[in-house]
C-alpha cells in the first residue's frame, strides 16, 4: 500500500488506548477510530473501513471478547489485525490463533516493537505473503464414558447449554440416530457430556453465537427472532436483556422502512 495506513484501535483501557494512539501518530499512521468493546468496534468498522486493526483480547471481563470481535470485524471487511494481550495462557493463544492474526503482542510492549509488527503485518497481508488458511474440520470428538469418544458434526448441533461440570448438546435427529442407532430420539432431551464449556467454545466454528453465559446457538438453525425469544430448530429459547441487539449485529438484517 502506498497511502498512509488507517488503523482502528480496539482497547478498553483509556490510558493504554491513548498511549497506542500517540505512538501510532508519531510513526506516521492515521488512527481512524478508537473502540472500547465489541459494539463500538463493529460500528467503527462499518463506518470507517480501516486498513488494519489492533485488538485487545480482554475487555475487562465483558463479552464478547476481542477474539469474538475480531471474527465479526473480518466478516465486514477482510483486513490484517494484531492481538494485544496481557494473557499468556496456552488456551487463550490457541483460541486466538484460529482467527489468523498477523501478530500476537504481549503487554507491555515497546513502541518500536508495535510499529515493526504493524509494518511487517501490512506487508505480508497486502503483498500476498500470507500462508494458506488451514480449513477447519466439520466435527469434534467428545468424551462419552471411559476411553470412549463420540464424533459430533457441527452442522447438526442446534445449541449447547453449559452447566458446572457438564454440557448439554441438543442435536438434530439425523445426528442423534447416527450416534445412537438403537435409541429413540426426543428433540427436547439433550445429550449430556462431561466437557467444560470454556474449553468447548474454543473448538466451535464462527457460525456459533454465545447467546448467554451458558447457551451457545448454531446460527445455521436460527429460524425466527421475536422480542424476547428465538427459535433454533425445534427449540424455543429466551433472549436475555441486551442479547437481541448483539444477535442482530451478527446477522444480515433487512430493516423495515418507517411509515411516513
Amino acid at each position: 500500500m502506498n497511502q498512509i495506513l488507517r488503523i482502528m484501535i480496539v482497547e478498553d483501557d483509556p490510558l493504554t488506548q491513548f498511549t497506542i494512539e500517540e505512538n501510532l501518530v508519531k510513526a506516521g499512521f492515521i488512527v481512524c477510530g478508537k473502540a472500547h468493546d465489541y459494539a463500538s468496534a463493529i460500528q467503527i468498522m462499518k463506518k470507517e473501513l480501516p486498513d488494519m486493526a489492533l485488538i485487545d483480547i480482554d475487555f475487562g471481563g465483558s463479552q464478547p471478547d476481542g477474539i469474538e470481535t475480531a471474527k465479526e470485524l473480518m466478516r465486514i471487511k477482510s483486513i490484517p489485525f494484531i492481538y494485544l494481550t496481557a494473557f499468556t495462557e496456552a488456551e487463550t493463544f490457541k483460541k486466538a490463533k484460529k482467527t489468523n492474526p498477523l501478530a500476537y503482542l504481549h503487554k507491555p510492549f515497546r513502541p518500536s516493537e508495535l510499529t515493526m509488527q504493524i509494518e511487517l503485518a501490512i506487508h505480508n497481508f497486502y503483498q500476498g505473503n500470507m500462508v494458506d488458511i488451514v480449513s477447519m474440520p466439520d466435527h469434534i470428538y467428545i468424551p462419552d464414558g471411559q476411553n470412549k469418544l463420540v464424533r459430533i458434526n457441527y452442522k447438526n448441533m442446534y445449541y449447547v447449554n453449559a452447566h458446572k461440570v457438564y454440557t448439554e448438546f441438543f442435536l438434530t435427529q439425523e445426528e442423534f440416530q447416527r450416534i445412537y442407532p438403537d435409541k429413540n430420539y426426543h428433540a427436547q432431551i439433550p445429550n449430556v457430556f462431561s466437557v467444560g464449556f470454556g474449553h468447548l467454545l474454543s473448538f466451535l466454528p464462527d457460525n456459533f453465537f454465545k447467546l448467554s453465559r451458558s447457551i451457545t446457538i448454531n446460527l445455521d438453525h436460527l429460524n425466527k427472532i421475536e422480542s424476547n425469544q428465538i427459535f433454533v430448530g425445534p427449540h424455543e429459547l429466551p433472549l436475555i436483556e441486551g442479547g437481541r441487539k448483539l444477535l442482530l449485529e451478527r446477522l444480515n438484517v433487512i430493516r423495515s422502512r418507517k411509515k411516513k
